[in-house]
């Protein structure tokens, strides 16, 4: 009898009580006559309501068959974990950082603004004054105008006195900020743009319960006289004697944490570039580290005295003794003075005609 009650409400023997009856109303919906104008629908309906029944005083008597199935289906789930409390905003602020911080990482300080309940009123924002005071709403009338006609005063619930007023000490708030100071540690080689995360030091919970937020503060560089940063590299503008850029030699460069000596090779005494790899910024985060890139600037001398002229003049001489080797430049122009290409009446001896040859 019991199978063909389970066969009739199409469940499996040891379902639980709360399976029959969802079987029962499922069927019971579909069979019942007043749905149904089958007529065989009457004594179907009568059929699932005896196995219905029958089932149901089953478990009463004998629970063991819905302990055995809840066996069979194996443990029951895991209770569902409560539900975090509410956590505050996160809060974003820059931090302004020298490229020399940045580049060797350094420790600030951040005042944070923490609201809090006012001590003064405990958080009410209102204060309980010694005398009833005439209302400033309503001017002591109780009531205020709206439209065409008069409604209490809700400032004094329309009494035209209060003895409650706005708390000084905050405002009418009921609360009152109180400064803070965080140390933040900068890891070096942070960039424009990097964030540092402070946990829980963003914003409470409106609720007042929970965990705050985090603060993030973004870094961002200010300004520099000598340097800027291209990715991690830092690049470096450099004006050069153009007799050293001719010698070669090594060449005193400014970093962010002290001087370098760099060799410069000897060549033209024209702008060019030294690159040192792994002397920019450091690495960080899987980012290799940047380089120095040194753009030089040739510089000659404005002014000279009279040494100066002396040896320039000795140089001079040198220089005029194998022009093509030192200055070609200049050995093609005379090349082609003396040859009469850029002038159109001939030689250079055509320009001698003026003293009598």
């Amino acid at each position: 009898m019991s199978k063909d009650a389970y066969t009739l409400l199409g469940l499996a023997p040891g379902v639980d009580q709360r399976e029959i009856k969802r079987a029962f109303r499922r069927l019971a919906m579909r069979w019942h006559p007043d749905r149904n104008a089958d007529p065989a629908a009457i004594e179907h309906f009568k059929a699932l309501r005896g196995a219905y029944e029958r089932l149901l005083a089953g478990l009463a008597d004998d629970p063991a068959p819905a302990a055995e199935a809840a066996s069979a289906r194996g443990p029951s789930p895991e209770p569902a974990p409560p539900p975090e409390p509410p956590r505050g905003a996160d809060r974003r602020e820059d931090l302004a950082l020298t490229l020399e911080e940045a580049w060797g990482g350094c420790h600030k300080t951040v005042q944070r603004s923490q609201a809090a309940p006012c001590a003064a009123c405990h958080g009410s924002g209102e204060e309980v004054l010694r005398h009833s005071r005439l209302c400033s709403a309503c001017l002591g009338s109780g009531r205020l105008r709206r439209g065409a006609g008069l409604i209490p005063c809700e400032a004094c619930d329309g009494r035209g006195y209060t003895k409650r007023h706005a708390c000084a000490a905050c405002g009418g708030s009921g609360q009152t900020g109180r400064s803070r100071t965080i140390s933040v540690k900068v890891p070096p080689g942070v960039l424009p743009g990097d964030e540092l995360r402070l946990a829980g030091e963003g914003d409470k919970p409106v609720s007042g319960a929970g965990r705050a937020g985090d603060l993030r503060l973004c870094i961002a560089l200010m300004p520099h006289a000598l340097y800027r940063l291209a990715g991690r590299d830092v690049v470096l503008t450099r004006p050069v004697s153009a007799l050293r850029l001719l010698l070669g030699g090594e060449l005193e460069v400014p970093t962010p944490h002290g001087t370098r000596r760099v060799p410069l090779p000897p060549g033209s005494a024209t702008a060019r570039e030294l690159r040192v790899d792994g002397a920019g910024f450091p690495a960080r985060r899987g980012e290799a580290a940047g380089a120095l890139v040194v753009r030089l600037e040739p510089v000659l001398p404005r002014a000279a005295d009279a040494r100066l002229r002396e040896l320039l003049d000795g140089v001079e001489a040198e220089l005029a003794r194998h022009p093509e080797r030192h200055v070609p430049e200049l050995a093609q122009w005379e090349a082609r003075w003396l040859t009469g290409e850029d002038r159109p009446h001939g030689p250079r001896a055509q320009g001698a005609a003026g003293t009598g040859r």
